[in-house]
């Protein structure tokens, strides 16, 4: 069984054929990213708990006890995931003459308010939590979450590189079109 690309007729769909050898181990694929995500998912949460952790530390803000620590990271990974774009998408639009005048390193401000804002948005939604220094919390729980997620091979703007690679691709397979 070869894993290269069958060649595909004008007259058959544009999709690309999957070998018979190769259908009875899709399931396995399939399953093996679910429990890649999953996995990085949990890292990603992992990584903001130690960041509240060491925010506790070292005086930044407080809360109640560890159940509390494990919601807030909970809160903080989905606030990231769902809501972070928007913010992000916002605060970019709003700070094109910032990102002008500094050539592109007003983003990391951005980034920075955008977190901030968000751990504001958590700490209004639990009551448990209290943030005593917003900057040096936001701060300490970026940096954190930004090594870990390093220092494990976390991309976090491979959505973004992935999308570009599709459609690199689908422009490749169009062009590259064989005719029998």
């Amino acid at each position: 069984c070869s894993p290269a690309r069958t060649s595909v007729t004008p007259a058959e769909p544009t999709a690309e054929k999957v070998p018979p050898c190769r259908r009875a181990f899709l399931w396995y694929d399939a399953g093996m990213e679910v429990a890649r995500r999953l996995g990085v998912l949990v890292l990603e949460w992992a990584s903001l708990a130690l960041g509240v952790f060491l925010a506790k530390y070292f005086g930044f803000l407080t809360y109640g006890d560890p159940v509390t620590l494990a919601v807030v990271a909970v809160v903080l990974g989905l606030f990231n995931s769902f809501l972070r774009p928007f913010l992000l998408a916002i605060f970019m639009i709003v700070s094109i003459p910032i990102l002008i005048l500094t050539l592109g390193l007003g983003a990391y401000l951005v980034l920075f308010v955008t977190n901030g804002a968000i751990l504001a948005l958590t700490d209004s939604l639990l009551k448990d939590l209290s943030v005593n220094s917003w900057a040096m919390a936001t701060l300490t729980i970026s940096i954190t979450s930004w090594v870990i997620s390093s220092s494990v091979g976390i991309d976090q703007l491979k959505p973004l590189r992935r999308a570009n690679e599709a459609k690199a691709n689908a422009q490749k397979a169009k062009d590259d079109a064989i005719d029998i």
